[in-house]
């Protein structure tokens, strides 16, 4: 069975594309269905693919995760214990709490001049 894709889509992306399938399949790719494209574009456009995609952006750097996970073994760290923990500056500490912290997968609190962080258990990270 031959799976294609709109040939308006394929001709604007790549037009080698259509050549391709009709060379593997045997088949000519005017059969594509247009509705892939469309389907993709629904999923990009909805909350909830915005909101995985900026929880997995964030994990991405190996420091961030290194956090998340001392995160997940106490309840709450000081921006000074995750510095400690990891050997980064506290600059650096600060820039990569905020990155999570803006994707929603932890959340801060300020007691006087100390920052401390905690997992958001409402957080979800999966594929949309």
């Amino acid at each position: 069975m031959l799976i294609c894709l709109n040939m308006m889509t394929a001709a604007r992306t790549d037009p080698a594309l259509a050549e391709r399938l009709e060379r593997l399949t045997g088949e000519e790719a005017s059969c594509c269905v247009p509705g892939y494209g469309e389907m993709a574009r629904k999923i990009v456009r909805s909350e909830r693919f915005r909101t995985s995609s900026r929880g997995i952006q964030a994990l991405a750097d190996e420091n961030r995760l290194l956090a998340v996970a001392l995160l997940k073994r106490q309840k709450e760290l000081c921006a000074c214990e995750i510095q400690a923990a990891t050997g980064l500056t506290h600059a650096t500490v600060s820039h990569h709490m905020s990155r999570l912290v803006l994707a929603g997968l932890v959340l801060k609190r300020r007691e006087g001049k100390w920052t401390y962080y905690r997992l958001n258990r409402k957080a979800e990270v999966s594929i949309p």
